[in-house]
């Protein structure tokens, strides 16, 4: 199996873990099979209410692009489509977005050491460093730089009045809408100014399968070791599975011959037995034509080549001859004692004849 393109690491000596992590991942992903590999890197789904003072739009955005989906009153937003959008989407962050001029952006310089506790110290200095106290404020801060040398990093702080968010915000979470994620227009894709006690737990799944990623990296090391012996061995199973199937083939294409032969032979069996023995309907206008005014028939059957008639007659001893001067019956006799019935006073018979091939 050909590897995909490994990404190439262009050395920096400021490179912090988190990017040596994501190419090394991204290398060792790159050994799996694609439909695997796919299904891991699977890209985000984000349905996004974009806000505006005159008109809202419902968004898509999937794999780097954005789609819009459906245009909402402002003032009348229609919470049962988005609702229906979101049913529909299944996505996996619903965002909510507010204009870039509604927002206040600073770019800010912190201790290096603040990074383990960002929002926590851009809480503590919020008050210093805008209008507003955390309070009044949704927040988040993205870090954009760090100075190694002098211990200090630069980082982007966004925030959103609480005045301005609560009531909308406030609406989504009435109607079951609660959202993941709280940005502006324009702003990164990391940016989420939400608090984290705000933030529904809808993506616990993706972080098990962040760590279930980072467990198979960690296998990828040993399979791309015992990957050449594992796909001879995948090779050997589909050349048996194309032999067996081939076999199977050829196994189908004979016992089809033998049905067709045997549908051969039973489609001419009727003309056969069609050539030799009268139809019925012969038989019954034979026996019509043959048989006396004084004598009708209650039953009559056909087996084989055997004909039996059950009925009654004012003279059945002498039916005998009757059947028999026909060239269709022969050994005509009959089957049981003639007996008269009471209610007609007619001679009751039961008599078999055996039908002679056409001349």
């Amino acid at each position: 199996m050909a590897a995909a393109r490994l990404p190439v690491l262009k050395l920096n000596p400021r490179l912090d873990w988190r990017a040596g992590w994501r190419w090394w991942r991204a290398g060792l992903l790159a050994w799996l099979p694609t439909p695997m590999r796919r299904w891991l890197i699977d890209p985000m789904r984000r349905l996004v209410i974009a806000v505006d003072e005159r008109e809202w739009a419902l968004l898509r955005e999937e794999a780097g692009s954005t789609q819009e989906l459906e245009r909402l009153d402002a003032l009348s937003p229609d919470w049962i489509g988005v609702a229906g959008w979101r049913k529909t989407e299944q996505p996996s962050q619903l965002a909510l977005r507010f204009p870039a001029d509604q927002a206040l952006v600073r770019i800010v310089t912190l201790p290096l050491a603040a990074e383990k506790n960002l929002r926590q110290v851009a809480g503590f200095e919020l008050d210093r460093l805008t209008p507003f106290a955390a309070a009044q404020a949704y927040y988040d801060v993205v870090v954009l730089e760090r100075r190694s040398d002098q211990r200090r990093l630069r980082a982007e702080l966004t925030l959103l009045p609480r005045a301005s968010v609560d009531p909308t915000l406030l609406q989504l979470q009435q109607r079951g809408l609660a959202p993941d994620v709280l940005d502006v227009t324009g702003g990164r894709p990391e940016l989420n100014l939400l608090p984290l006690e705000q933030r529904p737990r809808r993506g616990v799944w993706r972080q098990r399968l962040q760590m279930i990623v980072t467990v198979i990296s960690l296998a990828l090391v040993v399979l791309a070791v015992a990957l050449p012996i594992v796909q001879q061995r995948w090779l050997a199973i589909e050349i048996t599975a194309r032999i067996d199937q081939a076999q199977r083939a050829v196994d189908q294409a004979k016992q089809l011959e033998n049905e067709l032969a045997q549908v051969s032979a039973a489609a001419q069996m009727p003309a056969q037995k069609k050539q030799t023995t009268p139809a019925r309907i012969d038989l019954l206008r034979e026996l019509t034509l043959l048989l006396p005014h004084d004598t009708w028939l209650e039953r009559w059957q056909v087996k084989g080549d055997t004909l039996q008639i059950i009925g009654q007659s004012a003279k059945a001893s002498a039916l005998i001859g009757v059947i028999e001067a026909s060239p269709l019956f022969v050994d005509a006799a009959f089957m049981s004692p003639i007996t008269t019935d009471p209610r007609t006073s007619k001679e009751r018979f039961v008599l078999g004849a055996r039908i002679s091939k056409e001349p």
